[in-house]
């Protein structure tokens, strides 16, 4: 006799795999994302790094020599952007981590719907397992019951 939840089966190890799939996509965005703030941090780092010298130079160009007004508004204004290029690469670091988090939530997610459809499949898993022994056991008594059949018969003709 065939196993009647079989197609129940089945569609509960195509969700696992799918909730497989998904699971493994979801660390590999995480990954990227953990490789994207890496970046951002370095970035940064790099700008910092090279901050103060960029804005020395351009007060150098001005510091020490007659210049007009003019002059001295284009250095602020280098000076300003220099600044505003450090607010930018601080709120890419800080866009870059709240990407990973939404990943990190996103991949958490995944795994709780992995191991629900693995927790589904094991069940059906383990009722179809204890099906196929019952079965087992009951192929097991009609063959002794059809033995005890035939060796009653053959007992009752040499009677």
């Amino acid at each position: 006799m065939a196993y009647r939840l079989q197609p129940l089966l089945n569609i509960r190890i195509m969700r696992e795999d799918r909730a497989s799939g998904e699971l493994t996509a979801a660390r590999r965005a995480v990954s990227t994302a953990q490789d994207a703030v890496k970046e951002r941090k370095r970035e940064f780092a790099e700008f910092e790094r090279t901050k103060e010298e960029r804005q020395d130079r351009i007060w150098a160009a001005v510091i020490g020599h007659t210049v007009g007004r003019d002059k001295i508004d284009l250095a602020r204004d280098g000076v300003s952007r220099i600044d505003e290029e450090g607010a930018l690469r601080l709120d890419n670091v800080r866009q870059a981590e709240a990407e990973l988090r939404r990943r990190q939530a996103a991949a958490e997610e995944a795994r709780a719907v992995f191991i629900a459809a693995s927790k589904d499949r094991t069940k059906i898993d383990e009722h179809k397992s204890a099906w196929l022994e019952e079965e087992a056991k009951a192929d097991e008594a009609r063959a002794e019951g059809e033995l005890e059949d035939f060796t009653g018969r053959k007992q009752n003709l040499d009677d």
